[in-house]
C-alpha cells in the first residue's frame, strides 16, 4: 500500500526540482541573485522533505509487511533492546518525526529508521528560502509619497504628451 506512494512521490518532487532549477537559471541571468539564492534554498527544502517523506513511508511499509518475520517490528528491532513480544508503532511529529515503537505494556522507545536531523533541516532550509524570496521582492520607498522608480525596457518607447 505505501510503495506506490515512493513512486509518485520521487517522481514529483523530481519534477518540482527541475521547475525551481529552471526558473533559478533564469533569475540568474536577469542577475537577481537574492531571488537565485531563494529558490536554490527551496530545491534544497523540498529535496530534504521528500527524503523525509521516503523514510516514514519505508518505515511503515516495513512495519506494516507482516509475514513470517514480523515480530517484532522490523523497524522496532534495536540492538541494546530485547523485544521479544509483538509491538505496535506510532509516527510522532513533533518535535521531530520520528519512529516510536509501542510495546504492549504501553511503554514506547524510538528508532533510528527516521533521520532525526531531517526535521529541523527542512524547517531551516524552508524558512531561510522563505525569508530570502520575501527580501527578493522589489522594495517601496515608505513615506516618499511618489511611485517607486521603474526603470524602462530597452526599446520601449515612451510617449510624451503637450498640453494644448
Amino acid at each position: 500500500m505505501w510503495m506506490p506512494l515512493l513512486f509518485l512521490l520521487w517522481p514529483a518532487a523530481a519534477t518540482a526540482g527541475v521547475v525551481l532549477l529552471a526558473v533559478t537559471v533564469g533569475s540568474a541571468r536577469d542577475r537577481q541573485w537574492l531571488r537565485v539564492l531563494g529558490l536554490l534554498l527551496a530545491t534544497a527544502a523540498l529535496a530534504s522533505l521528500t527524503q523525509l517523506l521516503s523514510s516514514v513511508l519505508l518505515a511503515v511499509g516495513a512495519a506494516t509487511d507482516g509475514g513470517t518475520d514480523s515480530i517484532p517490528l522490523p523497524p522496532c528491532r534495536v540492538p541494546d533492546r530485547v523485544v521479544s513480544e509483538g509491538t505496535g508503532y506510532r509516527i510522532d511529529v513533533l518535535p521531530v518525526v520520528r519512529f516510536t515503537c509501542v510495546q504492549p505494556d504501553g511503554s514506547t522507545f524510538g528508532t533510528d529508521e527516521i533521520p532525526a536531523v531531517l526535521t529541523p533541516l527542512t524547517a531551516g532550509l524552508a524558512l531561510l528560502s522563505a525569508g530570502t524570496l520575501y527580501a527578493s521582492r522589489g522594495r517601496i520607498r515608505v513615506g516618499s509619497g511618489s511611485a517607486p522608480d521603474v526603470p524602462e525596457r530597452p526599446g520601449r518607447k515612451t510617449s510624451q504628451r503637450q498640453g494644448t
